[in-house]
């Protein structure tokens, strides 16, 4: 059986006063607050917690604890309470888009419809501006931004 990696928390008493200030004010989310107080529960120039009562003060699991603390140590220090900024996919549908998505719902429907329905509107949306392909949850949300309805 593989015997855990014990990782200590030292921190600079620059660091320690800068966790401290922001978990009191409530500048911070709780994801923030929380890495935060597991790094001051487990610092060693203070008396440091067990991981487990860590967790159980925190409210967090034991294995959140040793991922911090192992963050921490490989050099992350303080900076690694904040997540770092995610690229996240970029959007399908700009302003020119919506503009086609609700002109194509305000036109009169196709031949042999009464009215526009999802599947209708990406489709012409495909056809008319080149995108490579445009969802109903696509259309829907857009339309529901706007605040129209099909109906």
């Amino acid at each position: 059986m593989a015997r855990l990696i014990e990782y200590q928390v030292c921190l600079t008493p620059e660091e320690r006063a800068h966790l401290h200030a922001n978990t009191k004010s409530g500048d911070w989310p709780p994801r923030f607050v929380r890495r935060a107080l597991i790094l001051l529960k487990a610092d060693v120039n203070k008396d440091p917690l067990q991981e487990e009562q860590i967790a159980r003060e925190v409210g967090c699991c034991v294995s959140t604890v040793r991922n911090i603390k192992l963050r921490f140590a490989k050099g992350e220090r303080v900076t690694m309470v904040q997540d770092n900024a995610r690229s996240g996919r970029p959007k399908i549908i700009d302003g020119k888009l919506e503009a086609h998505i609700v002109a194509t719902t305000c036109s009169t429907p196709p031949e042999g419809r009464l009215r526009w329905t999802l599947e209708l509107i990406a489709d012409r949306i495909v056809a008319l501006t080149g995108v490579e392909s445009c969802s109903r949850a696509t259309i829907q949300r857009t339309l529901k931004k706007m605040n129209l309805s099909l109906g």
